[in-house]
């Protein structure tokens, strides 16, 4: 396989539908797989936030045992933070897909980076290394965040090929407006009737 092929594969798969969906489909299944995502981490991180405040309450007494699970708490409480702002945007893009708003779809595109990069630097600066149990939630949240990207990598496709479509359908309708608008109203004459007295 050459780069020649590999761009005309792409090509093809942008003008076509993609591993059989539509764009508007793709965008939908993306929203779903967001949401579904989103309501998952919730669940985490809110049994993270939950079992580090069991920890503070045993081990009040070591000062070295506070600050990490403080700083955890941190990092779940904006996490959850994070996600719940995700959820919003899934439902400002169903409504951008329902009422055909290229604007809606497009700023979920901008949307999806900001979330990643917010997740990378939560992930880097807010996650205390220090326990034994936070190394598996950092290898875990670690291993979630990439196959998530992968995921929302895929998921671009359809959502830029949406955005497209429904730009060039505004300005189609736009277009469609201003033509009525220009053009003269038609008058319309009755058949005069002959009234006999």
């Amino acid at each position: 396989m050459n780069i020649h092929n590999f761009w005309s594969g792409c090509r093809r798969a942008l003008v076509g539908n993609i591993c059989g969906l539509s764009a508007k489909e793709g965008t939908i299944v993306s929203g779903l797989f967001m949401l579904v995502s989103s309501i998952l981490q919730i669940i985490f991180e809110s049994g993270n936030l939950h079992h580090y405040s069991l920890i503070v309450n045993l081990n009040e007494s070591d000062t070295k045992a506070n600050e990490s699970p403080h700083q955890f708490h941190v990092h779940c409480i904006a996490s959850i933070t994070l996600l719940v702002a995700g959820i919003i945007a899934v439902c400002v893009l169903f409504l951008s897909v329902w009422k055909k708003i290229f604007w809606g779809v497009g700023g979920y595109i901008i949307w999806i980076f900001l979330y990643e990069f917010g997740h990378i630097f939560l992930f880097i600066f807010s996650i205390p290394e220090y326990t034994d149990l936070l190394k598996t939630i950092y290898a875990l949240e670690c291993s979630g965040m990439v196959l998530r990207i992968i995921a929302q990598t895929y998921w671009l496709f359809f959502l830029i090929r949406h955005t497209v479509e429904l730009y060039h359908f505004s300005r189609r309708a736009k277009e469609l407006s201003k033509a009525k608008q220009k053009s003269p109203q038609k008058l319309k004459f009755g058949k005069v009737v002959e009234m006999r007295v």
